[in-house]
Order: structure tokens, then C-alpha cells, then sequence
């Protein structure tokens, strides 16, 4: 995936992309752009300098070792408009007025509008794309009545939309594999006079040599000796950057049959969710349900565990439907106490969807042991499929040790202002806890992030798991992730899948991924648009179109980011489709009122 710059200044860190970033001697981009090495940090100062720069450019890093031979690194020029935003009270007095939507996290006060000459205006930096919005004036949102533009909301109703700098995509570059004869690979394209185009093998530049409408690259001689590669296309002209196109090779020919592929090439995985507790009883031996009455049966361990899920492993239940992946629920020993959820109508829960960990290394045994977890992991492994373990970096329940023993570790429950810190989502990001149970640990004190980051990887070299889904990923700085992948990187050495959980706009999304942090994040964006417009009426799929490509642009076309059809936290699709729930209902509540059924 290309690195994005900002608009003026990009800071990289090179052991992003180096595992020894002290062996960068000097790097050189498109006259363009100013390349400075930081050699002290191992970062690189890029500066943008002009004010309409090419969509794309390439950056030259030369190591000690191989000064004639310099990797290339893709880069994008920011594609960010500044848009004025306009709001016309037609003859209304009101004290504020703000914007709330898909720019700022639904949080009106992060985008104030100023008054003058009888306008309310702000200005906004935004990349292009389809905006939801409402305009709040006086604390009470509503429609904008300036602009007629306007789009389901997916909850029964709809909002306004602000379209920003789209593209006509029939003027970009796009690219094809047209066919491939011996070492060479045949590409096609739509022809326009000033395209570039770019070919790199294993972050080497190919020669490309034009043929008719398109072009052809040769594999180098020395992919012989190499088991895997790949051959990236990218390409740009006066319109804007194209698709990208990801050619997987085994040694010196293109991969015809993608089962040839290795299950660690992550591109291939197709995931299977669990929830542990609610899948299979394989064992009911080890049944124990809380008795408190206080808990509903819908919120009482009801039996599911490792047992259950390695029979339909060896039953071939996953295999048959076409999934080489499965990912669990947390399988971390949780509490054997029920606890009452801090939200009215305060209902109580136990821990059977396991995001309560009272032990971050010892298998729940309600759910089983850490050798039946080893053996399940072993099995899919000789299935030739990956498991991702749900690891949960951001906080533990209070009566994990750690809250007693450290609590100089955690955020802090109290705000200087008196409030509790409690699900304050976008206001306190990085500090706010989810219960009042849930302490949240302080990533941004190194030792925290340093025994964090460990924990992680002793489920590596002691389970050999595939990957992780990590939860609550917004809500820890950036520099853990930086600092984990890291650790995978040099202490591991294998292949790990990262995929994270973010509920937030494509910009919050995309900057947890990149080579040296997450290689994915759950792409909900595009899961809500899909979703509101393949099971309701009112949505267009030029409406669908739109979202399919501000991830691509967001993310690239070979991205690994999730494409989900739903998950534990949100009410499956086939029940709206299905007319069994309806879009301006509370579906949580009404999981309560009755059974959920396909109606329709």
C-alpha cells in the first residue's frame, strides 16, 4: 500500500520498513519533494514542494549494502480540498452553530461555525468523498435546509450529504492482467496519452516496455531463487492515481491457482467468527453457568467452549462453507461473578463473551484448557487453516492482579471536572473506560505498553496463533501499535495478522494501518453503506460505489482490511433484510422484547 504524505510535512519512521533502519545511507524522491534522513531517530522528513504536486511519486531508499540497488517506495500526494462550509439562517437568530457527522465523529462542538455578514461559515480540510452531516443550531440538530442533497441514514432516517471533489473515474488509469508468457506478464490498460505507470518486484523497479495499448514486465532472473514475490502495478496521470494491481508469484512464474498460495499469505483468508460461549457444548463437563438472579439466561454462560468448536473443526464445518479462518471471542479467564452494565436500565452480565479478563495467559475453563487450546491450534494448522486470537490490550476487569498490584498503570475513573470517565468514546479517546469494572490501561506510560506488547507476543511463541483482532483498537495510542508490530517483527519473525477494531471515519481507520502498525482494521464504513443500501429501497448503489472507492483510496484496491457482513456488536444483516427488525428501532431493545426472527 502507498504511503499518503500530508499536504506539507510527513515524518516516517523507517523501521516501518527496515528492520534495521540503520543500514538506510540515503534516500531521494521526484523533484517534487525534500528527502532528509534523520539518522539519530531512523526517520525521514519529506516536504512537499509545491502546491499542486503529481498524484504519485516514488522515493529511492539505498542501504549500505546494496547502493546500486535501491528499494522504492510508493508514495501518494495528498488528495485533501479545503471546503467551505456555509450555513444560511435565512432571518433566524441563533447563539451557535455547529456541524456534526462524518467529519468529526458525530461531535458537533470539534466543528464550530463563525457568524459574519449573516452567514455561519468554517472552513474544513477534507480528502474527496460523500460526507453525512447535520447542522446543529442551538444544540438541536437538524437537516440543512441550504442544501437539497440528502441520504438514508440507516437507522430510519436520513441525513444531508456533502460531496466533496469526486472523481470522474473514467478518466484515471486502470489496469488488467491481459496474460503472461514465459517470464514475462502482459498488462493491459485504458488507454490515456498521459499516464505513468510504475512496476516493482519485491520493492525493486522493472523495466516496462510498451506493447500496443498496454505494457509488459519481465520477473527478474533472480526470483529463481526466491519462494515467493509479488509484482505491484501502480499508475497515475493529470486526473488523479489509478488502481493498483498485486500479481502473486512462486519463485519465477505468476500463481495460476490461488489454493497454491500459502495460508500465510493473508490476502487468501476467509474469516469465521465465534463466539465461543454461543457455538457449540462439546463438553458439559465443564457447564457453569453463574447462579445469580440477577442474570437473565440471555446473559449467563450457556456452555459453548474449545471442545465444541475443535469437533466442528474435525467435522469439516468450516472447510465445507469455505473458510480457511476462524477467529474466537476472547478466550481469557473471566470472572465468576455477575456484573450490572453502568447504562440504564442497568442489567446484569457475566463475562461469557470473555472481553472481562481477569488472567491475561490462562484459558477461561469454562471454555476449556490451554492444551485443548493448543491442540485446537495445531489442528487447523494441519487443516492448513489460521486462527486469530481476540487480544484485549486496552483494559482488564478489576479483579485482574494487575488493578490491585499496579494501579498507577491506569487511567483515571475521575475527571478534573468531576465526571466519571465512563464511555466518553470521542472526548476521552485514549483514557475513557468502558464500565467502571474495566480499568483502561495507560499505554502512553512505556512500562505499560512494554509488559502489553509482551503479553502478545507469549501467545505467539507459546501457541503459534495466526493472527490477532484487537480490540478497542482507537482507544490506545499509536506508538503501542508501533511498538508491537515491532516486537513481532524482530522477537517473532513469522507472518502475524493484525486486524483491528475502530467504529470512526475512514481518516481514524486508516491511521492505525501501514507496514509498521496494523495490516487491517474492520472496514465498517463500507459494511453500513453496503448494508443500508442492499436491504433497504432508498439508497442508489452509485451510493455503494462511492463508499467501495473512497476505501480504495483510502486503503488501496489489495488492501487486507475487513469486509465483514456483520459482527457480535451489531444486529445481523438478514434480520433488517429479512424485515425482522426495523431501522428506527433500538436493536438491542428489541432483542430483549422478543425473538428476532426472518419475517419476511
Amino acid at each position: 500500500m502507498p504511503v499518503t504524505l500530508e499536504k506539507d510535512t510527513t515524518l516516517l519512521f523507517l523501521e516501518d520498513f527496515y528492520l534495521h533502519p540503520e543500514e538506510i545511507d540515503s534516500v531521494s524522491g521526484p523533484d517534487w519533494l525534500t528527502c532528509t534522513l534523520l539518522k539519530e531517530t531512523h526517520q525521514l522528513r519529506v516536504v512537499v514542494q509545491e502546491a499542486s504536486p503529481p498524484p504519485m511519486g516514488m522515493l529511492r531508499m539505498y542501504q549500505r549494502k546494496y547502493p546500486q540497488a535501491p528499494d522504492y517506495l510508493v508514495v501518494n500526494s495528498s488528495q485533501k480540498k479545503t471546503v467551505e462550509w456555509q450555513f444560511n439562517p435565512k432571518g433566524k437568530t441563533y447563539t451557535s452553530v455547529g456541524i456534526m457527522g462524518d467529519i468529526n465523529g458525530w461531535d458537533a462542538s470539534k466543528t464550530p461555525l463563525s457568524f459574519q455578514d449573516g452567514i455561519w461559515t468554517t472552513e474544513v480540510v477534507l480528502n474527496p468523498g460523500r460526507y453525512q452531516y447535520l447542522v446543529v443550531a442551538d444544540g438541536q440538530p437538524m437537516m440543512d435546509p441550504n442544501n437539497p442533497i440528502q441520504v438514508a441514514n440507516g437507522i430510519g432516517g436520513i441525513n444531508s450529504l456533502m460531496i466533496v471533489g469526486e472523481k470522474d473515474r473514467t478518466q484515471l488509469p486502470y489496469f488488467y492482467l491481459q496474460s503472461t508468457e514465459g517470464l514475462w506478464v502482459h498488462i493491459g490498460r485504458q488507454q490515456h496519452s498521459d499516464d505513468r505507470v510504475f512496476a516493482i518486484w519485491n520493492n525493486r523497479l522493472l523495466p516496462i516496455v510498451m506493447e500496443g495499448d498496454g505494457f509488459k514486465v519481465k520477473i527478474p532472473d533472480i526470483a529463481e531463487s526466491i519462494p515467493t514475490g509479488t509484482i505491484r502495478i501502480f499508475g497515475y496521470n493529470n486526473a488523479g492515481p489509478g488502481n493498483d494491481m498485486l500479481i502473486p508469484l512462486q519463485y519465477n512464474a505468476v500463481v495460476q491457482n490461488p489454493q497454491a498460495i500459502s495460508r500465510k499469505d493473508f490476502h487468501t483468508s476467509v474469516m469465521y467468527f465465534i463466539l465461543v460461549d454461543r457455538f457449540v457444548n462439546g463438553d458439559t463437563t465443564n457447564d457453569q453457568p453463574i447462579q445469580d438472579e440477577r442474570l437473565d439466561f440471555k446473559t449467563n454462560y450457556q456452555g459453548g467452549d474449545l471442545a465444541g468448536i475443535l469437533k466442528k473443526v474435525e467435522d469439516g464445518y468450516f472447510t465445507e462453507m469455505g473458510f480457511n479462518t476462524l477467529w474466537l471471542s476472547p478466550v481469557f479467564q473471566n470472572p465468576r461473578e455477575a456484573y450490572m452494565e453502568y447504562p440504564a436500565p442497568h442489567r446484569w452480565f457475566a463475562g461469557y463473551h470473555g472481553y472481562w479478563p481477569i488472567s491475561l495467559s490462562q484459558v477461561d475453563d469454562r471454555f476449556g484448557t490451554n492444551a485443548l487450546y493448543k491442540a485446537l491450534v495445531d489442528t487447523l494448522h494441519n487443516r492448513n487453516m489460521n486462527i486469530v486470537l481476540d487480544y484485549i490490550a486496552n483494559h482488564v476487569h478489576s479483579e485482574h492482579p494487575l488493578w490491585s498490584e499496579h494501579p498507577e498503570w491506569f487511567s483515571s475513573l475521575d475527571l478534573p471536572d468531576g465526571r466519571k470517565n465512563l464511555r466518553l468514546w470521542d472526548e476521552q479517546r485514549l483514557t475513557t473506560w468502558f464500565e467502571p469494572y474495566m480499568p483502561s490501561l495507560d499505554h502512553a506510560q512505556p512500562v505499560v505498553a512494554e509488559a502489553s506488547a509482551d503479553s502478545a507476543l507469549w501467545w505467539l511463541n507459546t501457541y503459534g496463533v495466526d493472527g490477532f483482532r484487537h480490540d478497542a483498537t482507537k482507544h490506545i495510542e499509536i506508538e503501542f501499535w508501533r511498538l508491537l508490530t515491532r516486537k513481532i517483527k524482530t522477537e517473532y519473525g513469522m507472518p502475524v495478522y493484525q486486524i483491528g477494531e475502530t467504529f470512526g471515519n475512514r481518516e481514524l481507520i486508516g491511521s492505525y494501518v501501514g507496514s509498521g502498525l496494523l495490516d487491517a482494521q474492520f472496514d465498517f464504513n463500507t459494511y453500513f453503506d453496503a448494508r443500508n443500501i442492499l436491504a433497504m429501497d432508498e439508497s442508489s448503489f452509485i451510493d455503494l460505489s462511492s463508499s467501495l472507492h473512497n476505501t480504495f483510496d483510502y486503503y488501496g484496491y489489495h488492501h487486507l482490511m475487513g469486509n465483514i457482513t456483520g459482527n457480535h456488536d451489531l444486529a445481523r444483516f438478514i434480520s433488517f433484510a429479512g424485515k425482522g427488525l426495523k431501522w428506527n428501532e433500538d436493536d438491542k431493545e428489541a432483542g430483549w422484547e422478543r425473538d428476532i426472527k426472518v419475517e419476511d
